[in-house]
């Protein structure tokens, strides 16, 4: 398992160690010292089977499914998810695999359950408590953690749930692990938008959470019965929302409509007590995108029948966040989508797999969050720590949205774009028909767009240029196929 270095796991704040084929702990990180209190200098070298608190877990069961053929399994000690312990909210186990697809090691991510966890919580109380914790500690970086919080939420609006209202109580728990608001909550907005109504809210009293509708139903009033986007940075004066009713002098406020097959029939509001910083494109998607699925769990409706748009603006967001790192790459994202998905349609690919290759595209290089910005943006040559640094992200990539339900059919795009035809590239140094189809398309568009645009070395290339270069590397870098497509509808 050389091609896997063992610090990788400690790029990430999940709990995560690496295996051997033998079991045996190659690497450990801090998480996993902090959750089981083990260093990790008594943990590397040990047979998993040797620690006490894996005991007992069907490991060598799940190492034959592995090498099977299966991705994950997911396990849960004996007790389930509603025991104790440090493994109480259950580990995953995934293969590593080698350039010839032979398992080499396997990553094990532990989920962190909750410090002060209660016993006989109900299941779906228990498993939003363990998504809790995934949140909080899913990545080092805003984006990564937006992208997992919509994962989280999308899990609980599968859930099955007696009634609405501890879902949307566990949603807005979720939320604020990530939005610093004084308090949250979410109004219910009767039939032609008449009348607000308290259906959940966090950080809120007794007193403020019961005259928030009243409160609400002020000079916003209109704007939240008619469903219409709210982001105030500061209001001005406080009293306008009325801190005799609610006890608070709200300052900031965000305020969403969440709609259910098409009808309106909530609001989701973030209250600040100061005034906020301003509200970019990427903040008002991913509010859109959450509103989006509280409205599908209040349908019950798993949100992979019917990925909203505003889910795809918040990857659009996201994506465009990993650009600022890089100002020599403005637009390239969009670039890179546009022509991925061109060549999707025609290569004759079916529309399942045309959004999957356009979220791809959109998220192919979001590994690059984890890339110092120092070396990101060196204007010189690279030297061979760095350049193994940089090649680290489609690693990294794949691993910031491991966790994201509905961006599972993505990873295979983000993982290998790098790849080569001829196994020169990276990080499994894939051959030929190895590479999936979409990661071919996304190095073809990805390179295209590179050799088009004003780089820092170099001034933009003609497109026949850039063509003639493509053909030249084709059945060597590029599958030729692929090439063949991107001639057809530029020349």
């Amino acid at each position: 398992m050389d091609e896997y270095h063992p610090g990788i796991v400690d790029r990430f704040s999940l709990c995560m160690a690496l295996l051997d084929r033998d079991l045996v702990i190659r690497s450990w990180n801090g998480c996993m010292e902090e959750l089981l209190n083990r260093p990790t200098a008594s943990a590397v070298g040990q047979p998993l089977g040797n620690l006490p608190e894996f005991r007992g877990l069907p490991i060598r069961t799940t190492i034959r499914r592995l090498l099977e053929g299966e991705e994950v399994v997911h396990l849960t000690p004996p007790g389930g998810r509603n025991g104790r312990g440090p493994l109480a909210a259950g580990l995953s186990l995934a293969p590593l695999r080698g350039p010839d697809r032979a398992v080499s090691g396997f990553l094990m991510t532990v989920i962190r359950p909750p410090a002060s966890r209660q016993g006989h919580l109900s299941a779906p109380r228990a498993r939003s408590e363990g998504i809790r914790w995934r949140v909080a500690r899913a990545g080092r970086s805003r984006e990564a953690g937006r992208l997992a919080l919509l994962g989280a939420v999308s899990e609980l609006s599968r859930e099955t749930w007696e009634e609405p209202g501890p879902m949307l109580q566990a949603m807005l728990g979720l939320l604020a692990t990530e939005v610093p608001a004084e308090g949250l909550a979410i109004l219910g907005v009767g039939p032609g938008g008449a009348g607000l109504t308290l259906l959940a809210s966090r950080g809120l009293s007794t007193a403020a959470a019961s005259g928030l509708p009243a409160a609400a139903a002020g000079p916003l009033g209109p704007l939240l019965r008619q469903g219409m986007p709210v982001f105030l940075e500061s209001i001005e004066p406080a009293e306008r929302w009325s801190p005799e009713e609610t006890g608070l002098a709200i300052r900031s406020l965000v305020a969403v409509p969440v709609r259910s097959r098409e009808r309106l029939v909530a609001t989701l509001c973030c209250l600040g007590c100061r005034p906020s910083p301003p509200f970019g494109d990427a903040e008002r998607a991913f509010f859109a995108a959450l509103a989006s699925l509280v409205g599908q769990g209040l349908e019950r409706q798993p949100l992979a029948a019917s990925l909203t748009k505003g889910v795809l603006d918040t990857v659009q967001a996201l994506a465009v966040a990993v650009e600022a790192k890089d100002p020599y790459t403005k637009g390239h994202v969009q670039r890179v989508t546009q022509y991925a998905v061109a060549l999707g349609e025609e290569l004759g690919l079916p529309p399942g797999e045309i959004r999957t290759l356009q979220f791809g595209a959109m998220l192919h290089d979001i590994g690059k969050i984890g890339i110092r910005s120092e070396v990101l943006n060196k204007p010189g040559a690279l030297n061979e720590g760095e350049r193994a640094h940089i090649r680290s992200h489609p690693i990294v990539g794949e691993q910031i949205i491991a966790e994201v339900d509905f961006l599972q059919d993505v990873r295979p795009c983000i993982r290998h774009h790098q790849e080569r035809y001829d196994g020169s590239g990276y990080p499994d140094e894939l051959r030929g028909q190895a590479i999936p189809l979409l990661a071919r398309i996304i190095a073809v568009a990805d390179v295209f767009d590179a050799l088009t645009t004003d780089r820092p070395y170099r001034r933009a290339l003609p497109v026949e240029r850039a063509l003639a270069l493509l053909e030249e590397e084709a059945g060597r870098a590029f599958d030729s196929k692929v090439v063949e497509a991107l001639c057809r509808m530029l020349r």
